[in-house]
């Protein structure tokens, strides 16, 4: 489900990035950063969906988004196809790299890094929306993503270079989410090999690697299962807890 996906890549990116207690620190950054990338990663890890005409994207930005969930949709095979890929990681991190590179001269903030900006633009927008951070229309859920894009560029533009690694994490982590569901996903798309006979015979076999070519590790079972909803629950708590710890809103002694 959207929200769970996005509360996910939260959690992911804190984990990896925060050096607060019970974190991993893989990657650290400031608590700027940190809280930021958050908000943008539970907005990357929606960005799979882009392929279902029902999904937070296609309902974030009317026609628009809209119709760019439906040509998606159609160009990657349907809903769990090629954007729930090792290809799509790839592609969505290329991608985030590319805009990077694009600049443009601005009004009052002067140079900025235009590509970047409308990536975290449309990131903060599908996280707002998915977490329920904006209950408006469309006009105040992008008024309120631009509030935030302003800030980042106006008091920390050179911390944006975390971008392509936001949109890797959060795509990675909504294909692990998929795979823990009965649905799983075609990890090698546009190559789907199908397992062997006896292999789709054996019971728990077949629920790893199943018929259709699909994979999976279905513990949650499907999706929105009770199972799911607990599960984010921990994530949630832990999203919060990290982000209190690093930014010293709660204090928390040094692991053993």
């Amino acid at each position: 489900m959207g929200a769970h996906h996005a509360i996910s890549g939260a959690a992911a990116w804190v984990a990896i990035t925060s050096t607060a207690p019970y974190t991993l620190g893989l990657d650290p950054l400031p608590a700027s950063s940190v809280v930021v990338g958050s908000l943008v990663t539970a907005g990357a890890a929606l960005l799979p969906d882009v392929d279902h005409h029902n999904g937070t994207i296609a309902h974030s930005g009317g026609l628009v988004t809209r119709a760019a969930a439906a040509v998606t949709q159609t160009a990657s095979g349907g809903h769990r196809h090629g954007m729930h890929s090792i290809l799509a990681v790839v592609g969505f991190t290329l991608g985030a790299v590319a805009l990077g590179r694009w600049e443009a001269q601005v009004p009052v903030f002067g140079t900025i890094p235009a590509g970047s900006a409308l990536l975290l633009l449309a990131l903060v927008a599908f996280a707002t929306k998915a977490l329920r951070i904006s209950r408006g229309g469309i006009v105040k859920l992008w008024t309120g993503a631009a509030v935030v894009v302003a800030g980042v560029l106006w008091f920390a533009p050179d911390q944006l270079a975390w971008l392509p690694l936001s949109v890797m994490v959060g795509v990675i982590v909504h294909l692990l989410g998929d795979m823990l569901t009965k649905g799983g996903v075609p990890l090698l798309w546009p190559w789907i090999p199908k397992p062997s006979k006896a292999w789709s015979a054996t019971p728990f076999l077949s629920r790893l690697w199943m018929k259709n070519g699909y994979m999976a590790v279905p513990v949650l079972g499907r999706t929105g299962s009770k199972r799911e909803w607990v599960l984010c629950v921990g994530l949630t708590a832990y999203t919060g807890y990290a982000l209190l710890a690093t930014t010293g809103l709660l204090v928390v002694g040094p692991v053993a």
